[in-house]
């Protein structure tokens, strides 16, 4: 009988990294993940904040969309949005954020998955 672990946690950014402008993080491979998935974000230093967070996935690693269900409005100075996301069949993942307004620093990005081993 196969286990599933939470063993997949990948730093997708782990520098503050100051968003004034649209962005889009690296990507990452989630093809050995099993089924559903989150993303943590924390962000601080915000000023005239109003943003889409949004996950955006691939089956390329060249085309990304976003996935319609994860896009969050953003206008708070700091926090922390997670998003949990079910199985999706795609094998790569990246975050962006869309800026209308203002400038945010985003101090990390981390994935977590189960894999089944």
């Amino acid at each position: 009988m196969a286990v599933l672990d939470t063993i997949l946690i990948q730093e997708i950014l782990n520098t503050s990294t100051t968003v004034n402008s649209d962005y889009v993080s690296d990507s990452i491979d989630i093809s050995f993940r099993e089924a559903e998935f989150s993303i943590n974000m924390d962000y601080s230093n915000g000023v005239n904040v109003d943003m889409d967070f949004q996950i955006e996935v691939s089956n390329d690693n060249v085309t990304f969309v976003p996935i319609t269900d994860s896009i969050h409005t953003v206008t708070d100075a700091s926090g922390t949005s997670i998003f949990d996301i079910g199985g999706t069949g795609t094998n790569y993942l990246r975050v962006g954020i869309v800026v209308r307004s203002g400038s945010i620093d985003v101090q990390k990005i981390i994935y977590k998955a189960k894999r089944r081993h």
